[in-house]
């Protein structure tokens, strides 16, 4: 089987390689080789996939394919120049576009494929816009199409998240048992899963003719609060029980930083998604790394590459913490 990968190097396309390289397959990338590249015996092609008329003469000098997996289609201009580089020479088109699509208010938890689209954010709005493109290219016979929805992947390569975003302090704070937020009550619900687990489900997707014209949510099944999985993070590293700070949503979401953005378009709901349409089509998808294992593995690749931000470089949190603290004592004792 020969297939491409459009992009390769990142999180999920790495778990992608990996999985691939245990079938018959010939594996080629197509990037820019701007990024580490750890993914041993592959062909590559180097580009800017934005350099439309290069990007689409490189991929069809190189073909036909078996298969090929966009993993870095972000929106209409590039999936149209897809479309145009691949009619009739594409067996099977996997497009990775994300849960995000369905947008952020859950009205039933889990969330399927049947879900109609509602995107939140302009990232969900135009990965429906490229969903859409494929779909009509399907429809009009010239490639078969997957869609993998995808929703928070983790693992070396990639940051370990906190319920406001982010940022590189986090594991840090938590080794030193520093306080760390958690917005509301905690009680959000939300869900992980590790890279090659994920990549387990595009690589075996790859070529499946049960697959096409089909769309499908790529999750975890551990499903856990925020106030756990920050507990969980802790367990995970070594580091003590954390001391959680709950601040109302609104109240930090009044704050307009931009280091809470995150918070606002994503982690203030719930992420909790479906994958039993994945795991019904494509058996070999798991999630096989329970979540410790996982955050280890990924703060080891932080630790090695020093990626950990020292929390005394970093004060936004405890800024935060003080002002909630103080005000909030100003009013019990006003309630007094």
């Amino acid at each position: 089987m020969k297939v491409l990968i459009i992009g390769g190097t990142g999180l999920i396309s790495s778990g992608i390689v990996k999985s691939l390289q245990t079938r018959e397959t010939d594996i080629t990338v197509f990037n820019r080789g701007q990024t580490e590249d750890t993914l041993g015996a592959v062909k590559r092609l180097h580009g800017d996939r934005n350099d439309y008329s290069s990007f689409e003469r490189t991929v069809a000098e190189h073909g036909p394919w078996d298969v090929v997996i966009d993993m870095i289609c972000f929106n209409a201009a590039q999936a149209e120049s897809d479309v145009r580089a691949l009619d009739g020479r594409c067996g099977h088109f996997l497009f990775c576009s994300t849960v995000c699509t369905y947008g952020n208010t859950q009205t039933t938890v889990p969330t399927d494929e049947l879900t109609p689209q509602l995107p939140h954010s302009d990232y969900g709005r135009n990965k429906v816009a490229c969903e859409q493109i494929f779909l009509r290219a399907h429809e009009a016979g010239k490639f078969p199409v997957t869609i993998i929805r995808p929703s928070h992947t983790y693992g070396p390569g990639g940051p370990v998240i906190n319920n406001l975003g982010w940022e590189a302090s986090f594991v840090d704070r938590l080794r030193q048992g520093l306080p760390v937020i958690v917005s509301g009550d905690g009680h959000g619900l939300w869900q992980s899963c590790y890279h090659e687990d994920v990549g387990r489900g595009f690589a075996y997707a790859a070529g499946e003719s049960r697959c096409f014209g089909e769309a499908y949510n790529a999750t975890g099944d551990e499903i856990a609060t925020w106030d756990e999985y920050t507990q969980r993070t802790a367990a995970a590293i070594g580091a003590p029980e954390p001391r959680i700070v709950h601040i109302p949503t609104d109240l930090l979401l009044a704050l307009k930083h931009e280091r809470l953005q995150p918070l606002e378009e994503i982690f203030r709901y719930h992420g909790v998604y479906s994958s039993e349409k994945l795991k019904r089509d494509v058996p070999e998808f798991r999630q096989k790394t329970p979540y410790a294992e996982g955050v280890r593995r990924t703060v080891e690749w932080l630790d090695a590459h020093h990626k950990i931000t020292p929390a005394k470089e970093d004060d936004f949190v405890d800024r935060i913490i003080a002002q909630w603290e103080k005000v909030s004592g100003e009013f019990k004792s006003a309630l007094a």
